[in-house]
């Protein structure tokens, strides 16, 4: 994606309606739209942490004085299920407690709070367990569509799990038997990412695995499937998007299209 367009596109997207309005309006798949919107909020999420943990005495008081958690929310810009979470510490539960009782909802023991933790959870599609669990799937349906274009291809590989098992640390999610030659470079790993490659996704991973992967194991591919900021290059590793695996074309476009909402 040009940055023109990317920079359009960030600054115009608030919230899910506005999903499907820019993937007309940009012939882009809505899984693209939506997947910029939740990099988008979690980044605002992040920034804001600070201030809004800073506040957490004054957000108790006026939660205990009777405002919701939702409308605590609304009013800090701040995610329902972390505004919940921030909730939940003051009351005084643990950080492990306060997940569990968010996988278990109608074990918290307040009617009020149980009440109002269900009502924060169900409307973010970006914090909350089931948005998380259907991010890990996207994770999945990507790493599907990888194995499958090897398989085909009949390339053999080590998986991420089978690494592991054999006691590697840090490891890429396929790392092949033999390198594969593609556009000049012997692919010998491969990393699929079920976001878009923005210029700060891409340097975060960049340290955290890239430039590792590729001093263990040499070239390889990152697959950004939701695309990628135009420009990102580097030197030991192919960056590619779902155009690359156009040949799957169904599983491709499930991926495209799955939305983290409901």
């Amino acid at each position: 994606m040009d940055r023109l367009t990317y920079n359009k596109t960030y600054k115009s997207l608030q919230s899910f309606e506005d999903v499907f309005r820019l993937s007309e309006s940009y012939s882009e798949p809505p899984g693209v739209m939506a997947t910029l919107l939740n990099q988008k909020v979690v980044k605002l999420a992040r920034n804001s942490h600070r201030n809004i943990h800073g506040r957490e005495e004054e957000l108790f008081f006026r939660w205990r004085k009777g405002l919701p958690i939702l409308e605590l929310a609304r009013r800090s810009g701040f995610p329902s299920t972390l505004m919940a979470s921030l909730i939940m510490k003051k009351y005084g539960f643990s950080k492990k407690t306060t997940n569990l009782l968010f996988r278990n909802p109608d074990q918290i023991q307040s009617e009020r709070l149980r009440r109002e933790v269900k009502k924060a959870l169900n409307s973010d599609y970006f914090f909350s367990p089931r948005a998380h669990a259907m991010q890990v799937l996207k994770g999945d349906m990507g790493e599907e569509i990888i194995r499958k274009w090897l398989d085909k291809r009949e390339i053999a590989y080590f998986t991420e799990a089978e690494l592991r098992e054999n006691g590697e640390g840090k490891t890429p999610d396929f790392v092949l038997k033999e390198p594969l030659l593609i556009e000049g470079f012997e692919i010998s790993w491969i990393e699929s990412k079920a976001l878009f490659g923005d210029e700060s996704e891409h340097i975060h991973y960049m340290k955290k695995q890239f430039v590792e992967y590729s001093e263990l194991f040499g070239e390889g591919m990152v697959v950004y499937w939701y695309g990628f900021l135009e420009g990102l290059t580097s030197e030991t590793y192919l960056i590619k998007d779902h155009s690359f695996f156009a040949e799957c074309r169904e599983e491709v476009d499930a991926l495209l299209n799955y939305l983290v909402y409901w």
